[in-house]
């Protein structure tokens, strides 16, 4: 064998620092597994009224599919492989933004209607609250499972939505969000539906259409029978909808899907607003905060769906996944945890090992000597 070979091998005799390193490396990688191993799995104990959730929304799903067909038209296998009817054109009139189509079909998922009831219960919701939503077309699944997550849980949805969508999202003009939520509402999948509809886009006026979208708009809430509100200006929108919701009594939470304007707001701060459960962040006090900013303000939680991978990695649920998952198997109907004796011993025995492998020169003292002479 090549002396040379040998002598530069990491595994050679004399190369110390690295089989310490290696050893290290492999010990915590095996204490990690065990930490791992050691963690219980329990069902929450509201699983059923989840598993009913989730339920509810592949009925929904069945549905909106039943819907295209009716309306022939074709749903592009390569864009929903799952064919749910769902997903929509990359561009339409009603397009306002770029849509990623991974969040999209992740957000097909059917537990998202039993992680926002399960969200709901944890922050203390009780029968007879109000929940105010703020809709949108980008993310039309998510809205339908909104609503059936207050509605199982009994409580009431006061809903605001929004027509126009992001890519992928409900842009299809004869298929709008419109349309989807006013089939499930007569088809008695879900009990309620939105009091408050706008355009959406640009400053909630959908000022960024191009060609015939608010044609298209206005034809939807007409023949849906909506009635279409157009604010004067941005800011004017926010407030609207503000006193929108404030007509609701004893409201327990804000549920805010996609990224409407009016939601966000526009102020500087919008930028840094966390997804998911928001029940402890700083509102700010600038001049053109939204939605979200002025239920926290008024210690209201909040549960902001954007993000969406983000959200479905935490709760181990597949992303763009096909087959679309059967309800019951992701994190969101169990809680997870290891007994603090098991985490104190792996602990000890990590913090043991580095000490004990750690190279003598990193030692704190030494005994060895290596001259005889006394100073």
């Amino acid at each position: 064998m090549n002396n040379t070979l040998l002598k530069d091998s990491p595994f050679r005799t004399g190369n110390v620092k690295f089989r310490r390193i290696f050893i290290i490396f492999s010990w915590s990688l095996l204490l990690l597994v065990i930490w791992f191993l050691s963690q219980k799995r329990t069902p929450v104990e509201y699983q059923q009224e989840l598993m009913t959730a989730a339920e509810r929304m592949q009925q929904a799903t069945e549905e909106v599919r039943q819907l295209r067909r009716e309306l022939e038209i074709p749903v592009n296998k390569m864009l929903d492989p799952n064919e749910t009817g769902w997903i929509g054109k990359e561009y339409t009139p009603l397009t306002t933004t770029l849509g990623n189509l991974e969040a999209k079909l992740t957000s097909l998922n059917p537990d998202f209607a039993a992680l926002i009831l399960r969200w709901l219960l944890e922050m203390g919701a009780a029968p007879g609250d109000t929940v105010a939503l703020q809709l949108s077309g980008s993310f039309p699944s998510l809205n339908i499972a909104s609503i059936i997550a207050c509605e199982t849980g009994r409580f009431y949805p006061l809903i605001s939505s929004s027509v126009c969508a992001s890519s992928f999202g409900a842009n299809i003009s004869e298929f709008t969000y419109p349309d989807i939520e006013n089939r499930l509402f007569r088809a008695g999948i879900i009990r309620h539906r939105s009091s408050r509809v706008t355009c959406g886009g640009e400053e909630d006026r959908g000022i960024s259409l191009r060609e015939n979208g608010m044609v298209m708009i206005e034809e939807a809430v007409c023949r849906n029978g909506y009635t279409l509100n157009m604010p004067p200006a941005k800011d004017e929108s926010i407030i609207q909808k503000w006193k929108f919701f404030k007509e609701g009594k004893n409201i327990r939470a804000f549920i805010n899907v996609g990224g409407n304007q009016t939601s966000l707001g526009y102020c500087p701060h919008s930028s840094s607003l966390p997804t998911g459960l928001i029940t402890d962040f700083q509102a700010c006090q600038h001049s053109g905060r939204g939605l979200i900013m002025l239920f926290l303000e008024n210690q209201i939680p909040v549960i902001h769906l954007l993000d969406i991978r983000s959200l479905a990695l935490q709760q181990e649920m597949p992303i763009a996944p096909s087959p679309l998952p059967r309800p019951g198997n992701s994190m969101v109907y169990f809680t997870t945890d290891s007994s603090n004796a098991t985490k104190v011993i792996l602990i000890i025995l990590l913090v043991l090992s580095w000490l004990f492998l750690l190279p003598d020169q990193r030692r704190p003292f030494s005994f060895k000597t290596t001259s005889t002479r006394i100073s």
